[in-house]
């Protein structure tokens, strides 16, 4: 049984991208000048911003998955306008 190792750099990952559309790498770069990072930077910057943005939709689909399974017992809204008007007499 051989096991994989993982093997890491000061705990970060190299990635080769391959590919890149002009039109990305120029928008990229231009977006690392504009933000005084290098090019590398502003990749790492956008992959965790991507990254942050999907664990926040992994949450909000567990969240509304729940609130989807407790709605179902929550007793039907009545109308609320009797009990505005009724506060309102208190007054």
């Amino acid at each position: 049984m051989r096991r994989s190792v993982k093997r890491f750099q000061n705990g970060s990952m190299n990635i080769t991208l391959k590919n890149v559309p002009d039109k990305v790498y120029r928008a990229v770069k231009r977006a690392a000048k504009q933000q005084g990072r290098s090019l590398n930077q502003q990749i790492i910057c956008a992959l965790e911003t991507e990254a942050a943005e999907l664990e926040r939709r992994k949450r909000v689909a567990k969240w509304r998955r729940e609130l989807d399974r407790f709605a179902p017992s929550l007793p039907p809204m009545e109308d609320s306008v009797p009990l505005i008007r009724e506060e309102r007499q208190r007054r």
